[in-house]
């Protein structure tokens, strides 16, 4: 089986693909549960988001720095396990992005 290639996004489009809740949960976890090796321990002032992606797995890749030290983090948020997030995704990419 083919998996779709990662795909870069913005945040008009994370907006489109998240649900409330879910856009809270992304909120949640980037603000109290990204690691920094760097600093070895979480991104106590969050971060700065450099990139988005929508992985082969539908699941959010979210590059960045850690407002603290500015090293580069990286966090992956699992919403492709979500069949109505997953399908959303899927919706999303054939239709190129262009909800």
């Amino acid at each position: 089986m083919n998996r779709p290639k990662e795909i870069q996004i913005n945040q008009f489009q994370l907006a489109r693909l998240l649900s409330e809740e879910q856009m809270g949960i992304y909120k949640s976890i980037l603000v109290d549960n990204v690691f920094c090796t760097h600093c070895a321990g979480t991104c106590k002032n969050g971060i700065t988001i450099t990139e988005l992606f929508l992985t082969s797995l539908n699941d959010i890749k979210v590059n960045g720095t850690c407002n603290t030290c500015d090293g580069k983090v990286t966090r992956i948020l699992e919403f492709g396990e979500n069949k109505s997030f997953y399908n959303k995704a899927t919706d999303f990419r054939n239709s190129d992005g262009k909800e």
